[in-house]
């Protein structure tokens, strides 16, 4: 399969500038003198008909503790500024709204309010990424699972872990990700993607291999384990863009992340 010719005249506007996967979808994409970056709170001063998509990776941190009426509806104030029907409207969303549970019940209920809300205000003209686990090196994400793999790591030469050996999840790096949605933006696709690798990788592998890379370290299982594991059926995207990507480099990114956690030892 092959992609339709790209759009020239792609021009992209990134709100969220200090967002992690915002600061490195700018660092990987084809497209980087075609991006502006600003804050949320200059949503007021930009002129949208010079644009032909935008990525919001802006949100309020109490989409995970509230109801979204108690939020800042960021992105319900986007949709009511834009005035370019043509705009494309990109909404990374998450895998959290395919199955809602109890410890995550907010944050997935939210997101679904505002993939319907996108929906609503932007017809056909939006494109939202249903996102598994992002992967990359990130020391700061307090709550990401690589952070804190990574800053165990760093801080007591060991890795603890509350979950099984043969718990897989299907994590995405973040350069694979920025690949998929420069695919997806130059041919001007729309609708709702899984966006993921569709692979099944352990935590144990991710463990291993990142301990390889530091080159020092230990993995640690606590006696409570729980079981966690998910894969994304991500055939619609793959369809789509013609991309693909294999255990072996999931784990062989891991391996560099190590590494350059070796740079903060």
């Amino acid at each position: 399969m092959s992609l339709k010719k790209k759009d020239k005249k792609v021009q992209i506007l990134i709100i969220g500038k200090n967002s992690f996967i915002a600061k490195k979808y700018l660092e990987y994409s084809k497209f980087k003198k075609q991006i502006t970056s600003i804050s949320h709170k200059e949503i007021k001063d930009i002129d949208y008909k010079k644009f032909t998509h935008l990525i919001n990776f802006s949100y309020d941190l109490k989409i995970k503790t509230h109801k979204y009426n108690n939020t800042n509806l960021i992105d319900k104030k986007i949709c009511k500024l834009i005035d370019n029907k043509n705009l494309i409207y990109i909404y990374p969303s998450s895998r959290a709204v395919l199955k809602i549970n109890k410890s995550r019940e907010h944050y997935g209920k939210n997101k679904l309010i505002i993939e319907k809300l996108i929906k609503q205000y932007r017809k056909r003209k939006y494109l939202i990424l249903r996102i598994s686990n992002a992967l990359d090196f990130n020391l700061d994400g307090q709550n990401l699972f690589i952070s804190q793999l990574l800053n165990t790591l760093k801080k007591h030469k060991h890795i603890t872990l509350d979950l099984h050996k043969d718990t897989y999840k299907d994590f995405i790096p973040l350069y694979f990700f920025s690949k998929c949605l420069d695919s997806l933006i130059e041919i001007n696709k729309t609708g709702t993607f899984n966006t993921s690798s569709g692979i099944k990788t352990s935590i144990d592998e991710i463990a291993n291999a990142i301990v390889k890379g530091y080159g020092k370290g230990k993995i640690i299982y606590l006696d409570k384990l729980y079981r966690d594991s998910f894969v994304l059926n991500n055939s619609k995207l793959k369809k789509t863009v013609n991309l693909s990507i294999s255990k072996k480099e999931i784990l062989d990114y891991c391996y560099l992340i190590g590494k350059k956690l070796k740079k903060y030892a």
